[in-house]
């Protein structure tokens, strides 16, 4: 179902998730915003990395034991100095609306460090 959805374009409205999601910009090379994502995972979040596939881009981790959250991250070269960062996190499934992820807000403020006040 993935695959028509990217084929075909299908954007969903801005607002509408069906899980906690954020992407990210960084002005690093593709291999660097590699390593700093996995390095988030395990070092800062104290994640376990269960794949992480460098060549298609793809991290996937778990945190905790109980009620457990998956994140995944996939990046996407913009330019040799540029790389995007989608960080998405799933739980089982569940009726009520998606819920905001500490780990997907705690990844991203850590891949881009606020830049001081000139």
């Amino acid at each position: 179902m993935k695959f028509l959805r990217d084929w075909l374009r299908v954007e969903r409205p801005l607002g509408v998730a069906t899980h906690a999601t954020q992407t990210i910009e960084l002005q690093q090379p593709y291999e660097q915003a590699f390593r700093a994502c996995i390095r988030g995972i395990e070092d800062v979040l104290g994640g376990a990395v269960r794949e992480a596939d460098e060549p298609r881009g793809s991290i996937e981790a778990t945190f905790g034991l109980v009620n457990s959250e998956r994140l995944t991250c996939t990046l996407q070269r913009i330019t040799e100095q540029s790389t995007r960062i989608i960080i998405e996190s799933r739980h089982g499934a569940s009726a009520q609306p998606a819920k905001p992820s500490q780990y997907v807000r705690a990844l991203a403020q850590f891949l881009q460090p606020a830049t001081p006040a000139e």
